[in-house]
C-alpha cells in the first residue's frame, strides 16, 4: 500500500518546526549578520541552496556604522551554488569575513551546505518541500596591537609601556563548529493559471549543537578560551508572490514577506514587499525591529532595496543589487546608515550533472505556465525562473 505522501510530509514539517522550537537560545554571542533575507537566502536558512535553479557566484558586502568614525565595521560574504535538475540534490560553498571595531575583531566562516526535494502534486498545484543542512567552521580573532591598556599608560608621558598581556593563541578562538539544518515549503497554487500565486515557507537552525571540546566538533567561541559557546539562532520566514499584470510576457510581481529570528535573547523582526518586473527589475521596501529586554531601548529602521538584472545570450545572467538601510529610533543620528552591496553571475548549466553523463544545460522551457517558477521535468523541482527572458525573448 502506497503511503499517504501529503499528510506523511505535514507531520515531518510539525516533527521539524518542533524540533527547532524547543532547543534553547539564551547565550551570550551573535553571528554576523546582514540586513536583508533576499540575497542572503542559503545563509538565513541551509535548504534553499541552490534554489535558482543555476549554477551561481553570489558576493555580497556590507558596510555600517560609518557615523561613529570606525572605519572597520564591514561583512563581505561569497558562495558558489550549483542546481542540479539530474539529483534531488543541490550543493553550495560559502565563505564569510565579518571585522568590527577598533581592534579589528573579526570572525570567518566557511562552510559547505546540501539540500534535497520531496515533490508531489495534489490536483493542479504544485508542492516541494527541501530540507537542508550546512556543515560550518568558524574562528574568532583580535588584532590586540590596536588595543591599549591599563599597564601601558604613563599618566604624565601617555602610552609609553608595551603591554605584559600575552593573549592566548595569538589572538584567535580555536576553529568551532556552527551547523545549521533547515526546511522549507513551496508550494504554486494552480500551475495551470499564468498568474498563479507561489507560496513559501521555511524554518532554520543554526549553530545547532556541538560535540565535544575539540576543534572539529566543538562550539566554543571564545578568543580567551574560557568555554563561552556559540549562541544557537533560530530563523522563520514566510512569503507569498502574486502577479497582478501579465501582458505580452510582461509580467508584474509583488511578494510580501516576513522574517524572525531570535538569539542570545534578542528578537528580530523584518517585514516589507519586493516588487518586481520580469525578474530584470525590483524594488523592496522593509521594516526592521530588534528588541532587546535589558537594552533599555529598541531599534527600529527601514531599509530601502533596488535589483538590477540582465540575462547575457541564452545562458548566463549578471545581477546587481543594492541597499540603504537607516535607523529612526534610538541611535540614528550617531551610528549613520547600514549600506549593502550584491553582484551575482549565474550561469545555465550543472557541471556535476555533466560529468556525470546526464544533460548539462538546466530545461526550463515552459514546464510551468507560470513565469515566476519553473520545474525540472523528471524530478519535479521547483526554482525560481530567472531565465524566464530568455525563454521568452523571441
Amino acid at each position: 500500500m502506497k503511503p499517504n505522501l501529503p499528510s506523511f510530509l505535514r507531520g515531518l514539517i510539525w516533527s521539524l518546526f518542533g524540533l527547532i522550537v524547543c532547543f534553547p537560545a539564551e547565550v551570550v554571542a551573535q553571528d554576523p549578520f546582514f540586513t536583508h533575507f533576499y540575497g542572503n537566502e542559503s545563509s538565513f536558512n541551509p535548504a534553499m541552496t541552490g534554489f535558482r535553479g543555476a549554477l551561481s557566484l553570489v558576493t555580497k558586502h556590507k558596510t555600517q556604522w560609518a557615523g561613529l568614525g570606525v572605519a572597520h565595521f564591514r561583512t563581505t560574504n561569497a558562495t558558489l551554488e550549483e542546481s542540479l535538475p539530474c539529483s534531488i540534490f543541490d550543493w553550495g560553498l560559502n565563505i564569510r569575513s565579518d571585522r568590527e571595531g577598533e581592534g579589528l575583531f573579526k570572525t570567518m566562516d566557511f562552510g559547505f551546505r546540501l539540500a534535497g526535494t520531496i515533490p508531489w502534486d495534489l490536483a493542479n498545484s504544485r508542492h516541494n518541500l527541501r530540507l537542508g543542512a550546512g556543515l560550518q567552521w568558524s574562528f574568532k580573532g583580535i588584532d590586540y596591537s590596536q588595543l591599549r591598556f591599563s599597564d601601558e599608560i604613563d599618566a604624565k608621558y601617555g602610552f609609553i609601556f608595551p603591554t605584559n598581556f600575552v593573549p592566548p593563541n595569538d589572538g584567535r578562538s580555536l576553529w568551532f563548529f556552527t551547523p545549521s539544518v533547515g526546511f522549507t515549503y513551496r508550494v504554486l497554487l494552480d500551475e495551470t493559471k499564468t498568474k498563479s500565486p507561489t507560496i513559501q515557507l521555511g524554518g532554520a537552525l543554526h549553530n545547532a549543537y556541538g560535540i565535544g571540546d575539540n576543534q572539529l566538533t566543538g562550539n566554543e567561541e571564545s578568543i580567551l578560551q574560557i568555554g563561552t559557546k556559540m549562541a544557537r539562532r533560530l530563523s522563520y520566514f514566510a512569503s507569498v508572490e502574486f502577479l497582478p499584470y501579465y501582458h505580452r510576457n510582461v509580467f508584474l510581481a509583488i511578494r510580501p514577506m516576513v522574517l524572525h529570528e531570535r538569539q542570545a535573547g534578542i528578537s528580530y523582526w523584518e517585514m516589507g514587499s519586493r516588487f518586481s518586473v520580469n525578474r530584470l527589475l525590483a524594488l523592496g521596501v522593509y521594516y526592521h525591529r530588534s528588541d532587546s529586554p535589558a537594552a533599555g531601548q529598541n531599534t527600529d529602521w527601514l531599509s530601502f532595496n533596488l535589483e538590477l538584472g540582465e540575462v547575457l545570450g541564452k545562458s548566463n545572467r549578471i545581477d546587481l543589487g543594492f541597499s540603504y538601510s537607516n535607523s529612526f529610533t534610538g541611535l540614528r543620528n550617531a551610528v549613520g546608515p547600514i549600506l549593502e552591496f550584491t553582484l551575482a553571475y549565474h550561469i545555465a548549466d550543472s557541471p556535476s550533472c555533466r560529468w556525470s553523463g546526464y544533460g548539462d544545460e538546466i530545461p526550463y522551457g515552459n514546464r510551468i505556465k507560470c513565469p515566476t517558477s519553473a520545474q525540472t521535468p523528471g524530478r519535479k523541482k521547483m526554482y525560481e525562473s530567472i531565465w524566464y527572458k530568455t525563454i521568452h525573448q523571441n
